[in-house]
């Protein structure tokens, strides 16, 4: 893929800090910017906040939501569990 130019204007307590860590990694302060507004581009933003809803209109609802038989829930069941263990570990963040 072809880099395009792009010129931007930051403060320069900005620049410096990002000039003092690419530094420290060795790196030009190109490979920084272009990491951090790639970072920053798959960070999916946070869904809207959900409205409330008095009880009665939530317990309304309710009443109404469709059940699933016990068959079906069993299923479901069976299919979380097989799903968690198929989720790869986690990383200990303390290490």
């Amino acid at each position: 893929m072809k880099d395009s130019l792009l010129s931007v204007r930051i403060p320069a307590e900005l620049a410096d800090a990002i000039d003092h860590r690419a530094a420290e990694r060795g790196v030009g302060r190109s490979v920084m910017v272009r990491e951090a507004v790639a970072a920053y581009l798959t960070i999916r933003p946070a869904p809207a906040p959900v409205a409330a809803m008095p009880l009665a209109a939530f317990l309304a609802a309710l009443a109404t939501a469709p059940r699933l038989s016990a068959d079906e829930a069993a299923a479901y069941e069976a299919d979380l569990r097989e799903a968690r263990a198929a989720l790869p570990p986690l990383d200990d963040p303390w290490t």
